[in-house]
């Protein structure tokens, strides 16, 4: 019989098309996971990623797993639920997050304060990137998601809970780290290290296309948040685009200096997202606390 664990880790790693970023998901070691790639690969007598040393792909066998594995995992939730529920198992709360979330102060304040208000609900995090999570809120994985820059699908809602800037990190010896803040114009010709364009797309077009429109030689790393391999791989006339939230830490592992680049928008929005026709407790609850904190509710249907 297969193993649905297995199934379970394939997901993950079909998913973020990444062993590392599926491993850091998981919070398992890196050789591990792959084993257990392998492992399915051999029960099914198929494979079903193609790798390299630059990328990863599904194969068509892949594709297929994966479009068979995401209902099968929902079931076995369901049933672990129900398991639960029977057991007269405590209350829980499935919640989203960023990869970066521990670094944003807006979610940190409403997952301490649900935890305060009510100790009895258990809290899961379940880490991806804004694509992924949003997924998983469709199919009820998770119960509520934190994303950022992306207005919801039809069927899901959101409260803007906070903002940041996006900065770009700079060597110390670099004469544009001694500006306030860096326009676009001002990178003509340099190398910009950016996050991998399948991860948000609609947000990394929102951010790099005056980048690009200016000249500046875009480059997308799946690992943006290695933070010390960023500072090795990119040389003192390159720049780092960072999000805010994260660029003290980078600046502390990297010792370059972080600054300002206008944007379109004005700002990169953070949000808690979930489905309108979900009735559970947990959610409700920690929903209707994160509303006092809400700068603007925005619908549906609109873009940020």
């Amino acid at each position: 019989m297969l193993d649905i664990r297995l199934v379970h880790d394939f997901a993950v790693v079909a998913e973020e098309l990444s062993f590392t970023r599926a491993a850091r998901r998981l919070a398992v070691a890196q050789p591990w996971l792959s084993t257990r790639v392998r492992q399915l690969e051999a029960q099914l007598g198929v494979p079903l990623l193609l790798r390299s040393t630059r990328r990863m792909e599904l194969t068509e066998e892949g594709e297929a797993m994966l479009a068979s594995a995401r209902p099968l995992l929902a079931a076995a939730r369901a049933v672990e639920e129900q398991a639960a529920t029977l057991r007269g198992g405590s209350a829980r709360l499935r919640l989203g997050t960023l990869p970066y979330g521990s670094h944003i102060p807006e979610q940190l304040a409403l997952v301490e304060e649900f935890r305060r208000r009510w100790p009895g609900t258990s809290v899961e995090l379940d880490i991806g990137w804004t694509t992924v999570l949003l997924e998983r809120l469709r199919q009820g994985a998770i119960d509520l998601a934190f994303v950022v820059g992306v207005a919801p699908p039809p069927g899901l809602e959101a409260l803007m809970l906070g903002e940041t800037t996006q900065d770009v990190m700079l060597h110390p010896d670099d004469p544009l780290a001694l500006e306030a803040s860096i326009a676009p114009a001002m990178l003509r010709g340099r190398r910009v290290a950016a996050f991998t364009r399948g991860l948000n797309p609609e947000l990394h077009d929102s951010l790099f296309a005056p980048l690009i429109e200016a000249g500046a030689r875009l480059v997308d790393v799946p690992d943006i948040l290695d933070f010390r391999r960023m500072g090795e791989l990119f040389g003192p006339r390159d720049a780092i685009a960072l999000f805010g939230w994260t660029t003290e830490e980078a600046a502390q592992q990297t010792g370059r200096v972080a600054r300002p680049m206008p944007m379109r928008d004005g700002a990169v929005r953070f949000y808690l997202v979930r489905r309108r026709e979900v009735a559970r407790r947990a959610p409700m609850l920690c929903w209707e606390l994160a509303r006092p904190a809400e700068p603007r509710e925005t619908p549906s249907a609109s873009r940020p």
